[in-house]
């Protein structure tokens, strides 16, 4: 999906700029808690696991933490985990995710109304990609290194 490439690549862009690429791992899945949970199992038994593992949606991020958790590891003091979309279940899981809230509301209404195009026959409608703000909405499933026991 276009949305996932712009994403990766802004975590990719970020990861150099921060000369962290050597640290920078991709692990695919399909957007599920369990998916989340075995990356985060394959992630957590490398040689040397990450400190903080960015998921693409929160789902995913939920299984993260739950593999950590079933690891021995605590959120955020071993393990950071930030998620995407600010699902209305990421305030409730424990502890509370760090997740990228989009806009929801403009999202689905620019869906309909491109769809409404569609079935109305306007055939000058051609979709397009659009990005629209987002933001950081920090819980507590993220600590900074310098926070973390050595």
């Amino acid at each position: 999906m276009p949305s996932n490439r712009r994403r990766l690549r802004g975590a990719t862009a970020r990861a150099k700029q921060r000369k962290a690429e050597r640290d920078f791992v991709v692990m695919t899945g399909d957007f599920s808690i369990e998916s989340g949970a075995a990356a985060a199992e394959r992630l957590l038994g490398r040689r040397e696991p990450p400190t903080a593992i960015f998921c693409f949606n929160d789902e995913m991020a939920m299984g993260a933490i739950e593999t950590a958790k079933r690891r021995g590891l605590r959120v955020p003091l071993d393990l950071s985990v930030v998620g995407f979309d600010d699902i209305r279940f990421a305030r409730c899981i424990d502890p509370p995710l760090t997740t990228i809230a989009q806009p929801m509301r403009a999202i689905g209404e620019g869906t309909v109304r491109l769809l409404l195009e569609i079935l109305h026959g306007d055939e000058t409608t051609v979709p397009e990609s659009v990005t629209l703000p987002h933001t950081l909405t920090v819980r507590s499933s993220t600590a900074p290194p310098s926070a973390r026991p050595k």
